[in-house]
């Protein structure tokens, strides 16, 4: 067991070494893997942030339900009972149509409009929030409340979350593409790093081989060395990923107080830098251990 670990202990000495002899050489490496792995984080924290926007404003989507202008109160009571007693539903409003004529008039731009109507043209409503906003549930409940006496029309305010979720999908299809591609890149960057590591090695490795240096042996290092590139862009790729995130809320900070909310891209959170160095180290050991299978053992038999 001690002579395991002191075989372990002697590889990444050596891997830091030689990291530290050649580190421009090693940043620049560093510097492409980062790359492609900021790339997908960014925007994962952009489609995320917008996911939980979208997530945060249920109340600003509700169906609006107009009643026929002949409605009495016997109508509104039993459409009121109706609402209140419908799991489907989270809250509802009723605004009369004096209420809303009176919300009309108190706007300058309508009171000469509203000056030649003999009488008062607006409908009763109840504005209804619905407790989901999938489109289903959303199309199933206005389809309900269309069916119920009294009732002239629903009206779903929620068209422009359809767009976003629409947009937030595609986004997140992106990030698929984009990774596996940039996985592939990622792969083919430490794969050749190591593969030119082994050929200027070529004499050390086959002293090594002389005196009766293991496969594993000879391996490890090369596959240390792929953990190190892989764990050293992730952490650039961090701090790249942070960097730019602030730059764009800085700008968003504007348009967000323009409309009066707190609205900002999430930063990359402890979930986020574990999963990336995860994959990033994965990738790099199993490039690695290719690369070492063939050229290093090719050429070593």
């Amino acid at each position: 067991m001690n002579n395991w670990l002191t075989q372990h202990i002697q590889a990444v000495r050596l891997v830091l070494t030689r990291l530290k002899s050649q580190s421009a050489s090693t940043l620049f490496i560093a510097f492409a893997i980062a790359v492609s792995l900021a790339l997908p984080i960014i925007l994962f924290l952009v489609v995320s942030s917008f996911s939980q926007l979208a997530g945060s404003v249920k109340n600003e989507s509700h169906l609006t339900v107009f009643l026929n202008q002949n409605a009495d109160a016997t109508v509104r009571d039993s459409i009121h009972n109706v609402l209140a007693s419908n799991a489907h539903i989270k809250t509802f409003k009723f605004v009369s149509k004096d209420d809303a004529l009176d919300a009309l008039s108190a706007d300058s731009d309508h009171q000469n409009v509203l000056a030649g109507l003999a009488s008062n043209p607006l409908p009763d409503a109840f504005f209804v929030e619905p407790t989901s906003l999938d489109e289903e549930a959303v199309s199933m409940l206005v389809t309900e409340l269309t069916a119920l006496d009294g009732v002239a029309e629903v009206h779903a305010d929620n068209a422009w979350l359809k767009r976003l979720n629409y947009l937030l999908n595609l986004g997140k299809n992106a990030i698929y593409v984009l990774a596996l591609l940039l996985g592939f890149a990622l792969f083919a960057v430490i794969g050749n790093t190591i593969r030119m590591q082994i050929l200027t090695q070529q004499e050390e490795i086959e002293v090594s081989q002389l005196i009766g240096a293991t496969k594993s042996f000879i391996r490890r290092p090369f596959l240390y060395a792929g953990a190190a590139y892989s764990m050293l862009g992730t952490i650039i790729a961090i701090l790249m990923s942070t960097a730019i995130i602030m730059l764009f809320n800085r700008s968003i900070a504007q348009l967000a107080a323009d409309y009066e909310t707190e609205f900002s891209l999430q930063l990359p959170n402890l979930d986020i830098c574990l999963a990336a160095l995860v994959i990033a180290m994965t990738i790099g050991l199993a490039s690695s251990y290719l690369a070492v299978s063939k050229s290093l053992f090719k050429s070593i038999n």
